[in-house]
């Protein structure tokens, strides 16, 4: 129950601001839904991932992040040059700067998806697989340090999940990454069923779950 209130808690932070709808108009006028769910699930990933490029970017493909100790994060999933190398992505003679660079891949929609599917995999492998939350706090954080709490953490799957990490550790966990989960995992539950969260547009991942077999409908964070 506390988990739920504080989604709601997010959900009325979502409220208050015309982000939402500006990201997911963005979205759909560039077919992002469509693209980046079925990149997802070419990856055996939920097609909720979708949700973390809306809070990465707000599906900006031009979007540069600040200027950090491991470089600077571009494009829409916010790669930094040293994992978006290790994706296969060409960083572009301007990577040190905080400039567009139209020779970066990390501004490529359908590349930096490919990448971020393959990343978000990967993380899956690892000790975070037993949630999707749990992943989605990797990306943000680093899998190393997430992946350090949770070796802390009992082997029992009932209790190896994002809200006993919170529980046990939440001094530990940055209030970056834990606002960052809470705005997707929220985002995701209204766009379920905006109307009843008094939004007016329609669930951007639709189309795509009616054509998915049942096995997957429910495949979710």
């Amino acid at each position: 129950q506390e988990f739920l209130d504080e989604v709601y808690r997010y959900v009325k932070k979502w409220r208050t601001t015309d982000r939402l709808d500006k990201a997911l108009l963005r979205a759909v006028n560039n077919n992002f839904p469509e693209s980046i769910s079925r990149t997802m699930l070419e990856f055996n990933l939920s097609p909720q991932f979708f949700y973390l490029a809306l809070q990465e970017s707000d599906f900006k493909l031009k979007t540069i992040g600040p200027r950090t100790r491991f470089g600077i994060a571009k494009g829409m999933w916010q790669f930094i040059p040293a994992t978006a190398t290790r994706y296969g992505l060409k960083t572009g003679p301007l990577a040190g700067h905080r400039r567009y660079d139209p020779k970066d891949e990390r501004f490529d929609a359908e590349k930096s998806t490919r990448a971020a599917a393959r990343y978000i995999r990967d993380i899956y492998e690892t000790e975070a697989q037993a949630s999707g939350l749990l992943v989605v706090a990797s990306y943000n954080w680093g899998e190393r340090k997430v992946r350090e709490l949770l070796q802390k953490m009992p082997q029992n799957p009932s209790e190896r999940n994002f809200w006993e990490l919170l529980k046990l550790y939440k001094k530990e966990i940055p209030r970056e990454t834990y606002n960052y989960v809470f705005y997707i995992i929220s985002a995701a539950v209204i766009c379920e069923n905006p109307e009843l969260f008094g939004f007016g547009f329609d669930n951007p991942l639709q189309q795509i779950s009616e054509q998915l077999p049942d096995s997957l409908i429910s495949q979710s964070f």
